[in-house]
C-alpha cells in the first residue's frame, strides 16, 4: 500500500544540503527563556528526560476523523502542541530545580500533575491526559527501582564505546521510551541532549542514529512524494483525515522511516538537521490551511500532494 520513492529521495537528498536552514536546532534559543532552560541551568537534564517521553498526541478527534490541532493559551499566548508542553515544563522548573527529578515526581498527586499542564483559564487541554498520566507514574517508578536518576544513565552512556547506540538501549528500557520500536520520542531526547549547549550526551557514533518520525514528518513525507500511497483506498483516507487501521498507520510510518533514513545516508545530513528541517517547515505546510508551497524552500523538488494528511492514528509514540 505503501512504499519510498527512491527518485524523490534522490532528488531531496541533492537539494536539501544546499539550504541554509537545515541545522540542527540547540533547544536553548538565545539563551532560554519561556520555553527552554538557560544554558547550564539546574535540573535541565530531569526536564528534558521527561519532557520527550509527553511529546505525543497533540490533536482532538471528532466523528473518526481528525478534527484540529492542539492550541491553548498559556503565558497569555496561544501556544500549539510542543510549544505548549515545553512552556509548561519549563514553568515547572522554574518553580524548583529538583521539580523533575523521579523522587519528587513520585510524591506529586494526580491533581497536582494535572495542574502542572493548567492554561491560563486552569484547564489542561492535553487530548491524551490520563496517557501522560500513566507514563509519569511508570517513569518515575522505574527509576526509583533501578535506583538511577538521568545524570547516571547518561554518565554512564558516555564512558560507552559507543555513547549514542547506549543511550538508546539503556534509555530505551524506561516507561515513556520503551513502548515505540521506531524510537522516536527517544531520539528526540538523544538529539536534545547531544544538541544542548552543555552537551550531555557526547555522541561519537553518529551511525547510531535512527531517524524521528512523527505526525508532521509522515504528512511531509507524503506531500512532498519521498512515500509513495499505491492504494485509491488508503490516500482518500488520508485525504479525507479519517482515521486508520494500526496496518495502515504502521506501513505508512515504517515507509516515512525507511525513506528518512535514506535521505540521511545520501545527504550526508544529520538526523537531527533534517528533523528540524521538516518541523519548522510545518508552518508553510500545515494541518489547517493551505499549503504556502511558494514560500517553501523545497517547493522545486516536492511533489505538492497537497490533499495528503498524516495517518490519524492514536499512539503515545508521536
Amino acid at each position: 500500500m505503501v512504499r519510498p520513492n527512491p527518485t524523490q529521495i534522490a532528488r531531496f537528498a541533492a537539494w536539501l544540503p544546499q539550504l541554509d536552514s537545515v541545522n540542527a536546532f540547540d533547544f536553548c534559543a538565545g539563551g532560554g527563556g519561556e520555553l527552554f532552560p538557560a544554558a547550564g541551568a539546574p535540573g535541565a537534564l530531569e526536564s528534558f528526560f521527561l519532557n520527550a517521553a509527553h511529546q505525543f498526541g497533540f490533536w482532538y478527534a471528532r466523528d473518526h476523523h481528525y478534527d484540529r490541532p492542539m492550541i491553548a493559551t498559556v503565558g497569555g499566548v496561544d501556544r500549539k502542541g510542543s510549544d505548549y508542553l515545553f512552556y509548561c515544563f519549563q514553568r515547572a522548573l522554574n518553580t524548583a530545580p529538583t521539580f523533575f527529578e523521579p523522587e519528587h515526581l513520585a510524591q506529586l498527586s494526580d491533581a497536582e500533575l494535572d495542574q502542572m499542564f493548567w492554561d491560563d483559564e486552569g484547564r489542561n487541554p492535553l487530548p491524551m491526559w490520563q496517557e501522560h498520566l500513566a507514563i509519569t507514574r511508570a517513569y518515575a517508578q522505574w527509576f526509583l527501582a533501578e535506583n538511577e536518576t538521568p545524570t547516571s544513565l547518561v554518565a554512564a552512556c558516555n564512558q560507552a564505546e559507543q555513547p549514542l547506540a547506549t543511550f538508546l538501549d539503556r534509555v530505551g528500557a524506561i516507561p515513556g521510551y520503551a513502548e515505540d520500536p521506531l524510537k522516536k520520542k527517544l531520539m528526540l531526547l538523544a538529539v536534545i541532549l547531544e544538541n544542548r549547549p552543555e552537551q550531555f550526551l557526547r555522541v561519537t557514533d553518529s551511525a547510531s542514529a535512527v531517524p524521528i518520525i512523527d505526525y508532521h514528518l509522515q504528512r511531509s513525507a507524503l506531500r512532498t512524494g519521498l512515500v509513495e500511497v499505491t492504494d485509491a483506498k488508503v490516500r482518500a483516507d488520508l485525504a479525507q483525515r479519517r482515521m486508520v487501521s494500526d496496518e495502515v498507520e504502521g506501513q505508512i510510518r515504517n515507509a516515512t522511516y525507511t525513506a528518512i533514513d535514506e535521505l540521511v545516508q545520501q545527504s550526508g545530513l544529520s538526523v537531527a538537521a533534517i528533523d528540524y528541517f521538516f518541523f519548522t517547515n510545518r508552518t508553510r505546510c500545515p494541518e489547517m490551511t493551505e499549503p504556502q508551497c511558494a514560500a517553501c524552500p523545497v517547493e522545486p523538488v516536492c511533489a505538492q500532494r497537497r490533499s495528503l494528511f498524516q495517518p490519524v492514528f492514536r499512539t503515545t509514540a508521536y
